[in-house]
């Protein structure tokens, strides 16, 4: 089987991924899980990513989108399977868009938002992941 995938990648024919995934850590959903430290994490890539785009909501007075902000509560949501703790930095983003429903209305990034959402970027910065056991002594 394995002749046949190598054979498949030299002539450029696609194929499904194999389902088994064996490494240090897993990539799960765009986390990194490491099973022997019992951590999971987001890479690199997209903790910056995510943060890049989270900033660009901290500007106090732009205008953007409800389209927006509603990909901007929906990103932050997939990033609190790891950090659970930071969900009230999307207290303001709920109140600003709820009850809209008009997608391209546009809405100003206020105060609240900006100050919810700054703290937010500082605690993605510092944050290290999620340790599902910690270790115990025993005597």
């Amino acid at each position: 089987m394995v002749k046949l995938l190598h054979l498949w990648d030299e002539l450029g024919i696609p194929h499904e991924e194999h389902k088994q995934v064996y490494d240090l850590t897993l990539p799960i959903i765009g986390f990194e899980v490491d099973p022997n430290l019992m951590q999971v994490q987001m890479t690199d890539d997209s903790c910056e990513h995510l943060i890049t785009f989270v900033s660009d909501f901290t500007h106090r007075g732009t205008c953007c989108s409800l389209h927006n902000f509603q990909r901007l509560a929906g990103y932050l949501n997939w990033a609190l399977n790891i950090y659970p703790l930071l969900c009230p930095g999307l207290l303001a983003v709920y109140a600003k868009t709820a009850g809209k429903i008009h997608q391209n209305a546009p809405l100003w990034v206020n105060h609240d938002v900006v100050q919810e959402l700054s703290l937010l970027v500082h605690h993605l910065c510092s944050s290290n992941g999620v340790y599902v056991l910690s270790t115990l002594s025993w005597d």
